[in-house]
């Protein structure tokens, strides 16, 4: 389904967590991200609090991620800076599963790491990432389930650390969830056409770096 730039902006949560992200590189992401009214906003975790107060009065989320790549910290750690981001006013709070849990089948564990979070951040919505690029189609089934099983409102195909999401894997997700959770798709979408299909998809939201969010939305505006 075509969408405008507006349109597209709202389904947007623009990004720059790499690890040598600068504080230069952080103004430019929210002065952008103002500009567009995307959104969300997701910088390093450190910057969260300058984030919130940057963003305060206009039309953009404050968003957090409560752990690391992998998602194998502890999870009263997720919980803590899961509470403590909500409590500075993160609208939303993106998690990764815990990888090692999920590739040893310790589906439980997984399930009720997820779960504590969701518990504690209350009627705030919670994003898990799935990490799709590292798995088997019947894995990132698994993993799916386990998230909605779990009481989370979304799953989301990936970091994009470790490569990019596909068609195939929304689908996949899309077969396993239904209507359960919302997907968000994010990982190395650089073009309207992949964003269109997704959307038919289901995709509900996208995670994008904050200057090819700018791209995107720039483009679905001339067409």
């Amino acid at each position: 389904m075509p969408v405008n730039g507006a349109q597209l902006a709202k389904m947007i949560d623009s990004t720059n967590v790499a690890t040598l992200a600068t504080k230069q590189e952080i103004d430019e992401m929210i002065q952008e991200a103002k500009e567009n009214h995307v959104f969300a906003i997701n910088g390093p975790a450190s910057y969260f609090p300058y984030l919130v107060e940057q963003l305060k009065g206009c039309d953009v989320n404050p968003n957090f991620g409560c752990c690391r790549w992998s998602g194998a910290d502890p999870t009263n750690v997720k919980v803590f800076a899961a509470k403590w981001a909500i409590e500075l006013g993160a609208r939303e709070i993106d998690m990764v599963m815990n990888q090692s849990y999920l590739v040893s089948g310790l589906y439980k564990e997984a399930e009720a790491d997820i779960r504590a979070v969701k518990e504690a951040i209350g009627g705030h919505a919670l994003k898990v990432i799935i990490e799709c690029p590292l798995h088997s189609d019947e894995l990132i089934k698994t993993a799916a389930r386990i998230v909605a099983d779990a009481g989370a409102d979304s799953v989301k195909t990936g970091s994009g650390m470790e490569g990019p999401s596909t068609l195939h894997h929304v689908e996949l997700i899309k077969q396993t969830v239904k209507e359960q959770v919302w997907i968000k798709a994010a990982g190395g979408i650089r073009d309207l056409e992949t964003v269109d299909r997704m959307i038919d998809l289901g995709v509900a939201r996208f995670g994008v770096n904050y200057r090819s969010a700018k791209k995107l939305i720039e483009a679905a505006d001339r067409r």
